[in-house]
């Protein structure tokens, strides 16, 4: 029995995690945001959205979401369809 000498050579590509930040403008009311992150993110309450919504006010922008490949994606556009300012960074 003979042992190629490849072995071990093939890497797997690893996936870089997204992040999603909603970005603080003068636009949006605070209903419309807590009604879109509602919309569009399914683990987000009527509280959770608001807090959300506080931080973001407060601090300038705030991660809201983070995942891999086409979820992120999908949910940067419905957002920025809703009208806010979202942006994807990586890790």
């Amino acid at each position: 029995m003979e042992i190629s000498g490849s072995f071990g050579t093939t890497r797997r590509k690893r996936r870089k995690r997204l992040h999603l930040y909603l970005i603080d403008d003068d636009f949006n009311s605070f209903d419309n945001v807590i009604y879109s992150l509602q919309q569009v993110l399914p683990m987000c309450n009527a509280l959770q959205a608001e807090q959300m919504a506080m931080i973001v006010h407060n601090a300038g922008k705030a991660e809201i979401y983070s995942g891999f490949g086409n979820d992120v994606y999908i949910k940067y556009a419905q957002l920025q369809k809703l009208g806010l300012n979202v942006d994807i960074k990586t890790t």
